[in-house]
């Protein structure tokens, strides 16, 4: 999906976990649908936080590279045709619009998709943490921990990649501070494979996109800093909800020791020891 991504080590994987953590309209929703459409894999979109109307209009824009606004503007004149085309076309994703789904629910929705393919699904995507309706009762950390150790079993099952969004806290959520770990709502930390924090750079941009920072806070496969000091710039264009390599950088951000690598067997696997 994004070479500078995968130059930094960070690579979303199958059978785990990964977060993607942002403050309110920085575009975790854009990353995450650029990822479920531009990847090819094939899986599931459960779009808790956003209707089906404004995510076809997305999932329209980063498909044809049409500007939002002129979609809209095409829909609102009776003249949507060529998006409505696109938008059958593309069936590699099962989108789900419940506002509030249980465990009980996504667990159903997952089920039904190996009824009908005949296989687990590659992708599952949770559109956001904090929509999720803990049947346990659980609140606050309790309730969010518990959806993770959920997720996390999904995904061993299932061998599904579950990429899951959350929300930021304190200063991060002004959208263009350094992320740390710390900011994460809730402090949901400890299952998670890959953390991923979002927020707008200083960085400036010809034409007219806006560099986004990839904050890569936890990575067991790989490079990570907590305290914020390990980033990706990519562009970001959310007028045509596209994100992709920046081609004037491309690199990873601060130049971190050797030793910001947990000894594991990660480490050794990725550096074919």
């Amino acid at each position: 999906m994004w070479q500078s991504l995968a130059d930094a080590t960070v690579h979303v994987r199958r059978s785990q976990v990964a977060m993607v953590a942002a403050a309110p309209g920085v575009g975790k929703s854009a990353f995450t649908l650029n990822l479920a459409i531009r990847s090819g894999a094939r899986g599931i979109y459960m779009s808790a936080d956003s209707d089906e109307v404004t995510q076809a209009i997305r999932a329209a824009a980063i498909m044809t590279g049409d500007p939002v606004q002129e979609i809209e503007a095409a829909y609102k004149a009776g003249k949507g045709e060529k998006y409505d085309k696109a938008l059958r076309e593309f069936t590699r994703v099962w989108f789900d619009f419940d506002a509030a789904p249980s465990l009980s629910q996504i667990e159903e929705e997952v089920l039904a998709y190996a009824y009908m393919y005949g296989m687990w699904p590659e992708l599952l995507v949770l559109d956001n943490l904090a929509n999720v309706f803990d049947e346990g009762g659980g609140e606050g950390f309790t309730g969010l921990e518990a959806t993770m150790s959920f997720l996390v079993d999904l995904a061993r099952k299932t061998e599904a990649a579950v990429v899951v969004l959350h929300h930021v806290v304190g200063d991060a959520e002004s959208g263009d501070q350094p992320l740390k770990l710390k900011d994460i709502r809730g402090k949901i930390s400890k299952l998670q494979t890959l953390i991923l924090g979002l927020a707008y750079t200083d960085s400036f941009i010809v034409n007219g996109g806006r560099a986004l920072g990839v904050y890569v806070l936890k990575n067991r496969s790989g490079r990570a800093n907590a305290a914020g000091d390990l980033f990706v710039e990519l562009e970001a264009n959310l007028d045509r909800m596209l994100i992709k390599d920046w081609e004037f950088t491309g690199k990873a951000g601060g130049e971190l020791p050797d030793d910001i690598w947990d000894d594991s067997v990660e480490r050794r696997i990725h550096e074919g020891v």
